[in-house]
């Protein structure tokens, strides 16, 4: 018998506006989306502990979001680059070298494009990677992986350049 895919629209967040979450089983997340504003779903028992864990979260009560995902349908590439990804604790960053390094690999673009694809944002932290000369890229704009490094306090680890921006704000994508 095949699984229904179940979603729910959460509540607005800080940050990260609305979002779409998933589940194949009502136990662990299947995927999480950014979503246009609109109308909040009523929540099941499982989302509304996964809307508590994100707003927790996104509020800066909590340092770290305990929610079970569901990593089928990823590749064995796609799930050791997160699995890299989730050593990079709150407050830090890495570059998408360092996290090739940690797997022993030289493919920069692959491991970029496997952060790009994430299903899991926020759970596994891809805003906390960077390229080596800069930001780096962020699925959802530069403006909301600035806010996230910002509530972490990673900000102050780094010397940040913004040529990617430069003098427009526009640039830092939908405010």
């Amino acid at each position: 018998m095949k699984e229904q895919m179940k979603s729910a629209t959460l509540p607005t967040l800080p940050i990260v506006g609305q979002l779409r979450l998933s589940t194949r089983d009502g136990k662990s997340l299947s995927n999480i989306e950014v979503v246009p504003e609109g109308e909040p779903d009523t929540l099941d028992p499982f989302f509304e502990a996964s809307y508590r864990a994100l707003r927790n979260y996104l509020s800066g009560q909590s340092r770290e979001i305990s929610i079970p995902v569901d990593m089928r349908g990823l590749t064995d590439f796609q799930q050791r680059v997160l699995g890299e990804m989730k050593k990079v604790g709150h407050g830090s960053v890495a570059t998408y070298k360092d996290i090739a390094e940690g797997l022993d690999s030289r493919g920069y673009q692959a491991i970029g494009t496997a952060c790009g694809r994430n299903p899991f944002m926020l759970i596994y932290p891809c805003h906390r990677i960077l390229g080596t000369r800069g930001l780096g890229g962020f699925a959802h704009g530069i403006k909301m992986k600035l806010e996230l490094l910002t509530l972490e306090g990673a900000l102050n680890c780094f010397q940040l350049t913004l040529p990617e921006a430069g003098r427009n704000p526009a640039a830092l994508g939908p405010s």
